[in-house]
């Protein structure tokens, strides 16, 4: 039975103290975490940030800190700008209540590249901090390779069975996967996802997606839609946070 609740939380929404009471029981697993309005897009014209309320940013926050690793694709990564992840010092003592004594003290960032072509600003960072590159064996690591840890796996393409054992293997079991489309669908497809983070935003973007406009649809290679159990459904405002798990 699933923790469904149609609470009602008011405009002083505490992100850490909903987080650890809502979502820090994934001790290991691949977490996806994103916005969606409500005609099925998940970003307006390019970027997720239209569509994300203040409540919405500060549970995306919550939810690195209670990761290991957050795990994102070139393409969202170059358009949101991508840094090392930082975390306010209520989060950062969520984390230190939620994490094992060998944490470190941010979540590590791993970025899903076949040219690696990643922004300047995941690379221009202290050693402690530097990113993981997951790309493929045939792959040019040589704009990164002093400047991140190169996870290459697969010959032809990224494999990422492979890549999610490498993490694991390194200790970042906790995996919090903040996209973009093309990413999820393909951890999706090799059924890595242990759970779905989604916010239901209150908005109407209008732009061609599979829910709305049957062309845009691209036919899935699963022989059927893969099926998950509702955790729990919470209202703040508009918004409406779901959690979906296994």
């Amino acid at each position: 039975m699933s923790d469904t609740t149609n609470e009602e939380h008011g405009p002083g929404f505490d992100a850490p103290a909903f987080a650890e009471r809502l979502y820090a029981d994934f001790p290991e697993g691949l977490r996806t975490n994103m916005v969606m309005s409500i005609d099925g897009s998940v970003s307006f014209r390019g970027r997720v940030g239209p569509l994300s309320s203040p409540a919405d940013r500060a549970l995306f926050h919550a939810l690195r800190a209670l990761s290991d690793v957050v795990l994102v694709g070139a393409a969202t990564a170059r358009v949101e700008k991508y840094g090392p992840a930082t975390l306010s010092p209520e989060l950062a003592e969520l984390r230190s209540r939620t994490s094992g004594s060998g944490s470190s003290d941010i979540p590590r960032l791993a970025i899903v590249s076949l040219s690696c072509a990643l922004p300047e600003r995941s690379l221009d960072v202290p050693p402690e901090h530097r990113p993981i590159v997951i790309t493929s064996a045939q792959a040019d690591t040589s704009a990164v390779r002093d400047r991140a840890e190169i996870i290459a796996v697969g010959d032809d393409g990224i494999d990422l069975p492979a890549a999610i054992s490498e993490l694991r293997a390194r200790g970042l079991r906790r995996i919090n996967c903040e996209g973009g489309p093309s990413l999820l669908d393909k951890l999706s497809e090799a059924d890595l996802v242990d759970e779905f983070c989604v916010t239901m935003a209150p908005q109407v973007t209008a732009e061609g997606n599979p829910v709305t406009d049957p062309a845009a649809a691209v036919l899935s290679p699963l022989d059927a839609p893969r099926r998950f159990r509702l955790k729990h459904a919470v209202p703040h405002g508009d918004d409406v946070f779901l959690r979906y798990v296994r």
